[in-house]
């Protein structure tokens, strides 16, 4: 009967939820807004409506939700397309999280909150939702404006702020202490650990699976490491929501990304409603009564305080003020991560429950109100120039002058230009071997449970195991020694003269350099891991490894990096510089348009439209309706060198540039344009059926002589005559009488086929 209830309880859920994100999508809202609301309806604290019977299972499933909605986070951004933000976008993201960490600080300070609850209420505040932000940015139309797609930029990273500050957040209320520096440190070192090692080993087995042409194991093995990693973070004392989202990360600089996406597409809808409803199960709507002037003052001061750090972050970087502020508008929803990190909060006691339905409060709140501000933020940002003081705006104007001149007249050197990228490396490889030897001990703790499997002593297993990891931690740690050697050298010859030799200050930093190396090498080998002897083992055993294969350990770090390299350069090669990662759709920017007098806009084309498969030739869109199209993006793909012969298809999105009226009436056509179902749309699969050749005037002519397929739509793939089967007959091949035809097509087709047969007159 457990089962029972279980589908029971399942069936309530998903049908509660449905039914309010319709209602929701139909008003114009979040569907998350529903999935909140259903919960609230069902939930323990809502009678006479409480008909979930187990809230501790749907809480489990919850949580299988919050693991499969992390993975599609991360797959929506992949460390390449952090790199081709750039700089700007980068520090405007963490600056306003500094901001607003700050702002919160001084609400929290007149409002009397202690310094961990005024963390946690800040860690709510810093991260947009990034769902609710692309949903205001293709209603209102600004795909195109550089300020949506900044704002787009920032709000994708700000999930890695987010999962940074969750991360963090949980290690501190379970236990580990309250050093942020430390946490961070580890947190950073397990995290290239995690990636490393992914890129190393995740795109081959992907290449194999994908080269069995298996996409249902390739979807079971990669929900296998899902919740793998997802319980590797769990057991090195982080969130569940880092290991998932981090494989995301990995798997979106994959060109299997877009199977992956498809394919848990349905169980990311599926068990991601489950969690949404689960949290809106545990609000009592007592206590969010209780607090709704608190979720208005907060709402409010949420509002005005994100567009006031995100704006202000973004001018700092460079950005003009008219067009950081238009972007600050639009980043003032709070998503997901709010709710969890709430949940985590009063779920470790830090946060009263009051502050659980507060935080939901609070979101609804900012995502109803958001798309109304925007749609009067000429208004806004009009009054917003006019209150600006002039000595403000020349200070700014000044102070893009200058930052302009910075990038345009780089001083740098050239000894820091050859070395800053080995200096990048030297730090990641660092804290790969750090987080190597701070999670070893933990993963020789699991092993140590089946030593008797093994048939091995504990200490013989333990010598064999950091006997493996001597040898992992020797391949990059030889690289850093070789590398910092270069850095050395190159540094010394720029400080290089007379009186401070080449060789004398070479050596100098090259001592520096090794006193440091073993610094940091003792102050992160686990130590109480083995006896004296047994780490004097392991010296000389890294000696000798290092001597006899010193080469093989260069080769070795060689491959792993062409191969992360590979990775990485394969999959931003596929996304055109100019995209600006964040922003879903083509490249353009709606920039240089003011004077003319035209708007750009976005068209669909629909899965039944009847002009699919039409060249634009035939479409006649500019002289139809008197706009243009100006790209097709066709599976994330987008294609600017438009001819007249290239074909439209269902799915394609088509950017039309025009007049207003003229996109509308664009838009409205090919929408409407829609094919009726016939009655054969259900067997339109293609079916094989062999046939005879009777006698008749088809005997001894060619298949192109007779072109069957334009006259019936059939294919004849295959020809048995006598003992001779002929398998794609070519044109040239002729018919007889007697021969049985292979025919590829439709029921209809074949029927169309069988006609021609009887029907054709002896003249064909």
């Amino acid at each position: 009967m457990d089962g029972i209830g279980l589908i029971q309880d399942l069936a309530i859920v998903l049908l509660a939820a449905g039914i309010a994100g319709v209602i929701c999508r139909r008003l114009g809202l979040s569907v998350i807004v529903g999935y909140l609301l259903a919960g609230i309806v069902v939930g323990p604290f809502t009678p006479p409506f409480s008909l979930i019977l187990d809230i501790d299972r749907i809480q489990t499933l919850s949580q299988v939700g919050l693991v499969f909605l992390m993975f599609s986070i991360g797959l929506g951004l992949s460390l390449g397309k952090l790199s081709r933000m750039g700089w700007p976008t980068l520090l405007a993201t963490g600056l306003g999280a500094f901001l607003m960490l700050h702002l919160t600080k001084l609400l929290g300070l007149g409002l009397g909150w202690s310094e961990q609850q005024t963390f946690f209420i800040a860690a709510m505040f810093m991260v947009s939702s990034s769902a609710v932000i692309a949903k205001i940015v293709g209603e209102l139309n600004l795909t195109h404006e550089r300020s949506a797609q900044q704002a787009l930029s920032i709000t994708v990273l700000e999930d890695v702020v987010a999962v940074t500050m969750l991360t963090v957040l949980a290690s501190q209320t379970g236990g580990q202490g309250s050093d942020v520096g430390a946490l961070l440190t580890g947190l950073t070192a397990f995290v290239v650990l995690l990636v490393g090692g992914g890129l190393l080993m995740v795109p081959r087995l992907m290449r194999r699976l994908e080269a069995r042409a298996d996409p249902e194991l390739q979807t079971i093995i990669v929900a296998g490491l899902l919740f793998l990693l997802a319980l590797a973070a769990v057991k090195a004392g982080y969130s569940l929501a880092l290991g998932a989202f981090l494989l995301g990360a990995i798997v979106a600089e994959l060109p299997q990304k877009s199977a992956v996406e498809k394919a848990f597409a349905g169980m990311r809808d599926l068990f991601s409603s489950v969690f949404f409803v689960s949290i809106g199960m545990m609000i009592e709507v007592r206590l969010m009564l209780d607090v709704w002037p608190a979720v208005l003052g907060l709402g409010v001061f949420v509002l005005v305080g994100r567009a006031f750090a995100l704006s202000s972050a973004l001018i700092l970087c460079g950005t003009p003020p008219r067009e950081a502020r238009r972007a600050g508008l639009l980043l003032g929803p709070l998503g997901e991560f709010s709710f969890i990190i709430a949940q985590l909060g009063v779920s470790a006691a830090v946060l009263p429950p009051a502050y659980y339905p507060l935080s939901v409060g609070v979101s609804i709140f900012t995502v109803l109100a958001v798309p109304l501000i925007n749609r009067f933020a000429d208004p806004l940002l009009a009054f917003a120039d006019k209150a600006e003081p002039s000595w403000l705006r020349r200070a700014i104007e000044a102070y893009h002058v200058w930052l302009g001149q910075l990038q345009n007249n780089p001083k740098s050197s050239v000894a820091w230009r050859l070395i800053r990228g080995r200096l990048v490396q030297i730090a990641l490889e660092v804290l790969f071997v750090t987080g190597v030897m701070i999670f070893s001990p933990r993963v020789f703790q699991l092993i140590a449970k089946f030593s008797d499997s093994f048939g091995l002593a504990p200490r013989t297993l333990s010598l064999a195991y950091w006997g493996v990891i001597t040898v992992l931690t020797l391949i990059p740690l030889v690289a850093v020694w070789r590398n910092l050697a270069v850095v050395t050298m190159i540094y010394a010859e720029s400080v290089a003269h007379a009186r401070m030799p080449l060789g004398l200050v070479r050596n100098v930093l090259q001592s520096f350099a090794a006193l440091a190396l073993a610094f940091w090498l003792y102050a992160i080998i686990p130590l109480d891991q083995l006896s004296s002897w047994g780490w004097l083992v392991m010296g000389v055993f890294a000696v000798l490894v290092i001597t006899v294969y010193s080469r093989k350990l260069v080769f070795w770090h060689s491959e792993w990096d062409a191969s992360v390299r590979s990775v990485l350069a394969d999959k931003s090669s596929d996304t055109p510089a100019g995209d600006l990662g964040g922003a879903r759709g083509p490249r353009l920017q709606k920039q240089g348009l003011q004077g003319w007098d035209v708007k750009l806009n976005d068209c669909i084309v629909p899965d039944s439209a009847a002009y699919a498969g039409q060249s634009l030739a035939q479409l006649s869109i500019p002289s139809r309706f008197g706009c243009v199209i100006l790209e097709i993006e066709r599976n994330g793909i987008v294609i600017t060198a438009l001819n007249p012969d290239l074909r439209i298809y269902p799915g394609d999105k088509l950017l039309l540039m025009g007049e207003e009226a003229q996109i509308e009436a664009a838009r409205e056509a090919l929408s409407r344009e829609q094919h009726r179902p016939s009655d054969t749309d259900a067997f339109r699969g293609s079916i094989l059926e062999t046939l005879e050749i009777p006698d008749g005037p088809w005997s001894g002519r060619t298949l192109a002589e007779l072109n069957i397929g334009q006259l019936t739509g059939t294919r004849i793939v295959g020809v048995h005559r006598h003992d001779q089967r002929i398998i794609a007959p070519s044109g040239q091949e002729k018919l007889h009488a007697g021969d049985n035809v292979l025919v590829a097509g439709t029921l209809a087709e074949i029927a169309a086929f069988r006609r021609w047969l009887k029907n054709t007159p002896a003249t064909a």
